[in-house]
């Protein structure tokens, strides 16, 4: 750390004297000095990780497992971005003995690609900055520093991100709940393009763009929030979705089932309540998880109130008191009178009206079941909160401005967004992405011996000088740092 240490003294303290003489003659400037600050202490941060990486280099350059199987072949700088700044530093490059191969072994130690321009924490401040707001902004706030990335290279972190199913890892102990419930709702985006940009048809001014995202959402019912206002929140809530178009429905659905039966003592889970606005995509999703279908509540009554308002009832009193009637009927199952109530109805109407009211009569007809269940409010039906959660989950990021989306991105987008409502690492959905290392032949594995480590400490004294003294008393914690470096070294080779 001498060099950085030296930085500091010679560049950092300097600077921050002055910064700190401008706020005494103008204190009203304090935002300002305080980023000037932020700035110092960055520049400090990235001088500082940058000789750790030198320093990193040079125990492979003077290691005798390396030697054993790489030669030194040049040098080369490499700048990469973190989150606290661009980081510049001189790395070798090395040739294999025998298979000549040529590599920067620092980087492999690292886990960086040959041409890696971020840094694993960078990426994961991008996608988690990209779930929040847009590629440029994302862009913006890759790092603490004063570096940016462009909207394109935003856009190729979160359309190359695999997001995995959720629900994956096992836990160590699966719940026991006597209801379950499921919701689903959607999200309608507008495309930029289907396939190919050029192929969105327009008539009369309406585009043929539409696209919805799914998401559907697992709980266990709701519990008081605690707050002044003693709102409700979900427990235990796990988010899943994304586009699934087509035949990836199913996918869908066997990946909420998968979770479920990870998750929980399936036995013990009398009943699976499927809350939905009845969409023809939940359908196969209460086949698969052999659910109880509950219409979602404002659709009940958004139907029921527009076959009022088509069928008669001058007042307001008098189409409150139908209100009441028709739900009667439902609760009581006496599905003929709503039928005799709806045909009298449309016989006094104009055609198109008719048709209207036919076709509301239609939707509760087709969800019959699930109507009943929400009216008649039986043991665990609970609320249904779809909408606010597509508004909360989805549509915040992806439809509630003007945006156009391509399929790629929309999915990708809506996933990471999902994965990050979830209460995931980003980190550690970046690290996922790489390829797993095979694993080490630990037989061939040689640890360098301390009279090595010590040689590497006099060779470096003479350089060091008075550095090596002034801090004999970490000294011990210094050789440990390189004792596991080298460990790291030997793994390698």
């Amino acid at each position: 750390m001498k060099n950085s240490i030296q930085y500091f003294t010679e560049k950092g303290i300097p600077e921050l004297e002055k910064i700190k003489i401008n706020f005494m003659e103008t204190p009203a400037m304090f935002d300002k000095c305080v980023k000037e600050v932020l700035q110092v202490l960055l520049r400090f941060a990235c001088c500082l990780i940058c000789e750790w990486l030198e320093e990193c280099n040079t125990l492979l350059e003077c290691s005798a497992k390396r030697r054993g199987c790489w030669h030194v072949k040049d040098h080369a700088r490499k700048s990469i971005l973190t989150p606290v700044g661009s980081i510049t530093y001189t790395r070798t490059r090395f040739i294999h003995k025998e298979t000549k191969e040529t590599a920067y072994l620092l980087d492999r130690i690292l886990g960086w690609e040959p041409h890696t321009r971020l840094s694993d924490g960078t990426k994961a401040g991008i996608l988690e900055a990209a779930a929040r707001c847009s590629y440029e902004k994302a862009g913006e706030s890759a790092c603490y520093g004063e570096d940016r990335v462009s909207r394109q290279t935003v856009m190729r972190q979160v359309r190359g991100m695999e997001v995995p199913p959720e629900g994956r890892e096992e836990p160590s102990e699966k719940r026991k709940v006597k209801y379950l419930y499921v919701e689903a709702d959607e999200d309608h985006i507008a495309l930029q393009y289907k396939e190919k940009k050029g192929d969105i048809k327009r008539y009369k001014g309406h585009a043929d763009n539409g696209q919805i995202v799914k998401l559907v959402y697992v709980h266990e019912g709701y519990v008081e929030s605690g707050a002044p206002q003693k709102r409700k929140e979900l427990k235990n809530v796990v988010y899943f979705g994304g586009l699934y178009r087509g035949k990836d429905n199913e996918k869908l659905w066997r990946e909420v089932k998968e979770y479920i039966e990870r998750q929980y003592e399936t036995e013990y889970i009398e009943k699976i309540y499927f809350q939905s606005d009845g969409g023809g995509w939940m359908k196969k999703g209460i086949d698969i998880l052999g659910a109880e279908s509950v219409l979602d509540e404002f659709h009940i009554r958004k139907y029921i109130r527009k076959m009022i308002r088509l069928g008669g009832g001058a007042t307001e009193e008098d189409r409150k008191k139908a209100e009441e009637t028709l739900l009667e009927w439902i609760e009581k199952g006496n599905r003929k009178k709503l039928e005799e109530w709806v045909a009298r109805a449309g016989a006094a109407l104009m055609e198109k009206e008719g048709k209207k009211l036919a076709e509301s009569w239609e939707y509760i007809k087709k969800n019959w079941k699930g109507v009943r269940r929400r009216v008649q409010k039986g043991e665990g039906v609970t609320g249904s909160s779809t909408e606010s959660h597509i508004s909360h989950v989805l549509s915040a990021r992806m439809s509630s401005r003007p945006m156009g989306w391509s399929r790629e991105g929309a999915d990708r987008l809506s996933q990471i967004r999902i994965y990050w409502k979830n209460g995931k690492d980003m980190l550690k959905l970046v690290k996922l992405q790489k390829e797993e290392v095979a694993e080490e032949d630990h037989e061939e594995e040689r640890y360098l011996s301390a009279s090595e480590i010590l040689a590497w400490e006099k060779k470096t004294s003479k350089a060091n000088g008075k550095y090596i003294e002034a801090v004999q008393a970490h000294m011990s914690s210094q050789i440990s740092g390189r004792l596991n470096f080298y460990n790291t070294i030997a793994n390698l080779c």
